[in-house]
């Protein structure tokens, strides 16, 4: 390579050549560096604390890799090695150099593990050879594997962050308009733990159009079909994993293989007791993916069995109807059709009082604040509201220009309910297809409280939504209240092909969807 240069300013200087080359192994990607020009100091001499702080900042957005700083100079690598192990990426084959390597001191410096499985398949043959037991297997023994090595690591001093698990799959038959598990190209190397300025400008991205599909890419995904069908196998139930106290978050967002986590919820949960965040973003039910209720049992499972510490349930349930294709009504299955998943949502929730609460499409607001359905709350020996909740979105089918007429009475319970949240910020409900989107917000904040409406119909709100939503601010002690509805353009009038125009108006899309899925999104890669 050609000549690297690293300059960082300090008290005193000393200048180094190195012409030797050194390879550093980063992420299974090797890094040579022919020539390095140097000029520094140890960093315990230097009084220029700012330009560290530039230089962290410049980690954490991605902008630079902490393991080439680090191999500059012997006296830097204390300060560098807890940005070198924050975050790893592993697979199957890396987890014993995860054991081998991240010992003592290092494991307090993990934050972030994205695991990344390979599944099983013979691409090039005349058709896909799929092995979904031989899958099934491998992960068993892999996320075994994995707890045992964390529920080993030593336990963390108060204040100190725990470890964020994201799980994905892919596979080499993965077509390449599908929505993989690949991360877009402003998010590359970015921190997703920490604030950024490439975080906040992935949620400011304008939505690209969906790319019409060709035959041969049509029969491709016809092809790969199976991958998103949940499968249950007899082995889950075998052994118990070990018990993990460092992770407290848990991520399985949305890509074409999310379905083969499904029945993986129940297994990892019962080993999870201190999650504090979730992020869940299945597939939706329909007659192509095979789904029916198995969405509904995972997220069950996670609301009956987080524990107290839980802040952040964020459940994204991905419709292929949300996109325009053509998918007849019959084809496309509601998950929560009774509202108990929703009822027992609201119930679990009030109990465990958890910060942020998004729940979209897998169940219904209307299920969600059935018992404010009536000015008589009744909960007998149990607690009434969510007295830690900051922000609440939630979607639901009466958000709909065909039935308006039910509107009023979902917004004044949801109202009733937002009496019993007394830290509320702000509470989006919404609804959106291929054809139309709706959206009410209300916020409230040291200025005031406002109601909004944003749909692409025309559609006002009537006195009583209005007087019951100002006895709200008055609960949360505001003394301006003002209410607005506005007309949006309509999906089908954009030229993307579906209404990613209306996820980008959500004021809480941050807790809607994940970034990565949302940039993936933004640039069309919404197919199964």
């Amino acid at each position: 390579m050609g000549e690297v240069e690293i300059e960082v300013v300090v008290e005193v200087e000393v200048e180094v050549e190195v012409e030797v080359e050194v390879k550093v192994e980063v992420k299974v990607k090797v890094v040579q560096i022919g020539s390095i020009h140097i000029q520094v100091n140890s960093p315990r001499k230097s009084k220029s604390s700012n330009h560290l702080h530039h230089l962290e900042a410049s980690i954490q957005s991605g902008k630079a890799r902490a393991s080439v700083y680090a191999i500059v100079c012997k006296e830097w690598y204390d300060y560098f090695e807890p940005y070198i192990f924050r975050r790893l990426t592993l697979s199957t084959k890396r987890l014993s150099e995860l054991e081998s390597n991240i010992t003592g001191s290092r494991c307090h410096f993990v934050q972030y593990i994205w695991l990344r499985f390979e599944r099983s398949v013979q691409p090039d043959v005349t058709r896909v050879k799929f092995r979904h037991d031989l899958d099934a297997l491998r992960f068993n023994a892999t996320i075994f594997h994995l707890f045992q090595i964390l529920s080993e690591w030593p336990e963390r001093i108060v204040g100190q962050p725990g470890i964020a698990l994201e799980l994905t799959a892919f596979s080499a038959a993965d077509p390449d308009h599908a929505m993989k598990d690949t991360v877009p190209d402003e998010l590359e190397g970015v921190d997703l733990t920490v604030d950024s300025e490439p975080l906040n400008d992935i949620y400011e991205k304008e939505p690209c159009a969906r790319r019409t599909l060709t035959e041969r890419e049509r029969n491709q995904q016809f092809e790969v079909h199976p991958f998103s069908v949940p499968r249950k196998h007899p082995s889950l139930t075998m052994l118990r994993l070990p018990v993990v106290k460092l992770i407290t978050d848990l991520t399985i967002r949305r890509h074409m293989h999310i379905s083969f986590f499904t029945h993986y919820i129940n297994y990892m949960m019962n080993s999870l007791p201190n999650l504090e965040f979730v992020t869940y973003e299945p597939l939706a039910p329909s007659f192509f993916t095979a789904l029916r209720g198995q969405n509904q049992e995972a997220v069950k499972n996670i609301i009956t069995k987080i524990f107290s510490s839980i802040r952040r349930l964020q459940v994204f349930e991905d419709k292929p109807e949300l996109y325009g294709d053509g998918i007849p009504p019959g084809f496309i299955y509601v998950s929560d059709r009774d509202g108990s998943l929703g009822r027992l949502v609201a119930e679990v929730s009030q109990d465990r009082e958890p910060e942020v609460i998004s729940m979209s499409f897998i169940i219904d607001a209307v299920s969600f604040f059935s018992d404010f359905q009536t000015p008589q709350i009744s909960r007998p020996h149990r607690k009434v509201g969510w007295l830690n909740l900051t922000s609440i979105v939630l979607t639901s089918a009466l958000i709909s220009p065909w039935r308006s007429a039910e509107l009023p009475p979902l917004l004044i319970s949801a109202a009733r309910a937002a009496c019993h949240m007394p830290k509320l910020e702000i509470m989006e409900l919404y609804n959106f297809k291929w054809n139309f989107a709706g959206i009410f917000t209300y916020i409230h904040d040291s200025t005031g409280s406002i109601l909004r409406w944003d749909s692409t119909w025309e559609w006002e709100f009537p006195p009583e939504v209005i007087s019951v939503w100002k006895e709200v601010a008055d609960v949360h002690g505001t003394q301006v209240f003002e209410h607005e509805e506005n007309l949006i353009k309509s999906p089908g009038e954009n030229e993307g092909g579906w209404n990613g125009d209306a996820m980008s108006l959500l004021r809480t899309k941050r807790t809607v969807v994940h970034p990565i899925t949302y940039g993936n999104m933004m640039d069309g890669h919404n197919y199964v």
